[in-house]
């Protein structure tokens, strides 16, 4: 294969990091491959390292694969080998493959979507061989292994704090922490005390770490101020919201509604965590006791860190009241029939919601929604134009909204006309390519050569290093 970084006038050669990709689903997954395809409309290539969670492959062995025109290589990969806090951040055998995954895929930028299973060690390794390197922060987990910053007593952190860190993840997960047994080591390989240092050192070199690549990203400036609080630079992180391909998802869920049944239908859609609430929409759902409304509850339903009693919970209320209906997970060509089938859907989410995917495919779909006020969520239902905006964690709030919801019929139809725009994801796209351009000028100080010019860029042909000229001068 030619490379871009050979050959002028022949558009970028991106590296992606991520966790998985298809056809592992998730929103990072999703949306990682929406931009691969959009850059690809652009005459970029793009190339996948990723992680393979399937059973009975050895560790850190890899294999490549072409998926809808990606080369994507797998490293087989289980959290298997966790024996400190350190770990999450920092895995040597994981950098030997990123390193090796370069030296074989000569990029022009390399973009890392998420780092769980490789460490945030990975993006060390590729600032240090001089490769042009940005990130996307789609979640907290560079704040918290635990990804959302959502303590295991259901306290919502405003920031990393090392003694609360040290208390949390001892419950989570004893075997990392030294007072149960954890390597008293931290991610440089210093010697750590106690669950406190443990905790802190590994913010510390997440931090570290995450001031690494030339550009950061995150969907919402909600979670810019998360990283800014923690101790991230909020001018070196750029907000680029998320594109998501909606028309023909709006136009099937439109053409699939049928005419208007008994009763009211809220969904909620996505996998069923603590952060999410989806337990406590429950409850209230009951508490409501609202006249016709059902409580149609669509996604993956995955134990919480090994702990399966959050879903256990919600399947008991299940269980109870035939009103709520727990379907599990779908595919992503159902959702147009799952949306066709509701008349609004919930996101009454716990943390500090990045961004919000469902409810925002659910107005594009011409639907009202019910939203705590945590994250970028409150923004989807407009100030209240689109739905109801309820505060995080007050269930006589969600209680009366519910009864709003499942009675107002007038307001229902007012909210489901409200407008709503949703950026797509070659919107997005043009973007992260300005940046990518912009970095790889600053980084090489030329501009690459493309086969669409950045408009309001000046094209010139770029003198570029391969991998091999980075890491040796040459």
């Amino acid at each position: 294969m030619v490379r871009g970084a050979e050959v002028q006038g022949a558009g970028l050669d991106v590296g992606f990091v991520c966790q998985g990709w298809e056809p592992d689903v998730g929103g990072v997954e999703s949306h990682a491959a929406d931009l691969a395809c959009a850059l690809m409309t652009r005459g970029h290539r793009v190339h996948v390292l990723c992680l393979d969670y399937a059973e009975g492959r050895e560790p850190y062995s890899t294999h490549d694969a072409e998926v809808g025109g990606v080369a994507v290589r797998r490293m087989a990969y289980r959290y298997h080998d966790h024996a400190a806090l350190a770990d999450v951040v920092s895995n040597d055998r994981a950098n030997d493959v990123v390193l090796a995954w370069l030296a074989e895929t000569p990029c022009d930028v390399v973009h890392v979507q998420h780092a769980t299973g490789f460490g945030l060690g990975a993006l060390r390794s590729i600032d240090e061989v001089g490769q042009p390197l940005v990130m996307t922060l789609h979640d907290y987990w560079p704040l918290c292994p635990r990804g959302q910053m959502l303590r295991a007593d259901g306290t919502v952190c405003a920031a990393p704090e090392p003694e609360a860190c040290a208390e949390c993840l001892r419950g989570t997960w004893p075997h990392l922490m030294p007072s149960t047994g954890g390597r008293g080591e931290g991610p440089s390989g210093e010697p750590i005390a106690d669950d406190r240092a443990a905790a802190a050192a590994r913010t510390e070199y997440a931090l570290e770490c995450l001031r690494r690549p030339e550009r950061l990203f995150t969907p919402s400036a909600r979670a810019r101020e998360v990283y800014a609080r923690a101790g991230l630079d909020a001018g070196s992180i750029e907000v680029v919201e998320n594109g998501i391909e909606v028309a023909e998802l709006a136009a099937e869920a439109r053409r699939l509604r049928g005419e208007p049944g008994d009763g009211v239908r809220l969904g909620v859609l996505g996998s069923v965590l603590p952060s999410k609430g989806v337990l406590e929409l429950a409850r209230a759902f009951r508490a409501a006791d609202a006249p016709g409304l059902t409580l149609e509850i669509h996604g993956n339903l995955p134990p919480y860190h090994g702990d399966s009693s959050y879903v256990d919970a919600l399947r008991a209320l299940a269980a109870e009241d035939e009103r709520i209906r727990v379907h599990g997970p779908y595919r992503r060509e159902e959702l147009a029939g799952i949306l066709a089938g509701l008349d609004g859907v919930a996101a009454p989410s716990r943390w500090e919601e990045v961004y919000g995917l469902t409810v925002r495919e659910a107005r594009a779909a011409g639907l009202p929604v019910l939203v705590s006020d945590t994250g970028d969520l409150a923004a989807v239902a407009a100030g209240g134009e689109a739905g109801i905006v309820v505060p995080r964690d007050d269930e006589a709030a969600w209680v009366d909204a519910l009864r709003r919801f499942a009675g107002d019929a007038e307001a229902r139809e007012a909210w489901a006309a409200a407008e709503t725009t949703v950026r797509t994801s070659h919107e997005m796209m043009l973007q992260i390519e300005r940046a990518y351009v912009e970095v790889i000028r600053d980084a090489t100080g030329v501009m690459p050569a493309l086969v669409h010019p950045v408009e309001g860029m000046e094209v010139e042909a770029p003198k570029k290093k391969g991998f091999f000229g980075k890491l040796f001068g040459g």
